[in-house]
C-alpha cells in the first residue's frame, strides 16, 4: 500500500478545468450520511473528532467525496492508528460514483482540497491499495509522490519500507510504524488472514479490500 505525500509548495499540477465541477466543504452530517449510506451519528462522530468532508459536485449533483483527517486517523487495512503532526493532513475514504468515473474528477477533488487546506497545513498524505490502479493514477496526477510502502514484515507486524531516499524515515515519523529493510509482504490481506507472506506477479495482484471475496485472499 503506497503512502504518498504532497507539500503545499510543490508545483501545482496542470489540469484543465472540468465544466460545471465545483468542490465544496460539507459540514452536514446528514448530507454525508445520505451520500455514504451510513448513519448520521457515525458521520457526526467523524466531524467531532476533527475530520472534514469535501464533496465534488458536477452539474449540481454529487459526483465524488472524501475526508481530511486533522487530528488522528486510522488505516484499517493495516490495523494502524496514528496522531497527525501539526501542520499536516491525511486524506482518506474517497469515493467517486460509478457514473462519474474516468472523467478526471478525483485528481481535481484532491487538488481543490490541498488548495483549501493549505491555509492551515503544509504537507498532505494519502494511501491507496496497490491493486487500485485508477486511484494511484489520480493521486499521481494530483501531484502526490509515493514515499514509502505500508505492509507487514516477516513477523506479521505493520511496517514501512522506503520507496525514495529518506521516504521511510519521513513516513515513520507520521505513522509511528517501524521502518523495515527487508521486503514486506506484497499481499497484506493474506497476512491478516493468517496465510503468511506471498508475492503476486507484477500487475496481477487480485486482492481487493473493497470485495468480500477476491483472488488469493478469498
Amino acid at each position: 500500500m503506497p503512502f504518498a505525500a504532497r507539500h503545499r509548495n510543490d508545483p501545482t499540477p496542470q489540469m484543465e478545468p472540468l465544466p460545471d465541477l465545483a468542490v465544496r466543504r460539507e459540514k452536514s452530517a446528514a448530507v454525508m450520511a445520505s451520500l455514504q449510506g451510513r448513519t448520521e451519528a457515525e458521520m457526526q462522530r467523524r466531524f467531532d473528532t476533527g475530520h472534514r468532508a469535501y464533496v465534488a459536485w458536477r452539474d449540481s449533483a454529487p459526483a465524488a467525496w472524501g475526508w481530511v483527517a486533522t487530528r488522528t486517523a486510522d488505516i484499517g487495512e493495516l490495523g494502524s492508528s496514528f496522531t497527525i503532526p501539526a501542520g499536516e493532513r491525511y486524506l482518506w475514504n474517497f469515493v467517486t460514483l460509478p457514473t462519474h468515473r474516468g472523467q478526471g474528477i478525483y485528481p481535481r477533488l484532491l487538488e481543490a482540497i490541498v488548495l483549501a487546506e493549505s491555509r492551515e497545513a503544509e504537507r498532505f498524505w494519502i494511501a491507496y491499495a496497490p491493486e487500485n490502479h485508477a486511484s494511484g493514477a489520480g493521486i499521481r496526477k494530483a501531484g502526490f509522490a509515493a514515499l514509502a510502502e505500508l505492509s507487514f514484515d516477516a513477523s506479521g507486524r505493520a511496517a514501512l519500507k522506503a520507496l525514495t531516499p529518506g521516504g521511510g524515515r519521513i513516513a515513520s515519523r507520521v505513522l509511528g510504524l517501524p521502518e523495515a529493510t527487508d521486503d514486506l509482504a506484497q499481499c497484506w490481506r493474506c497476512v491478516r488472514a493468517g496465510r503468511g507472506p506471498m508475492s503476486c506477479a507484477p500487475e496481477q495482484c487480485r486482492c481487493d479490500y473493497q470485495l468480500p471475496k477476491s483472488g488469493c485472499a478469498a
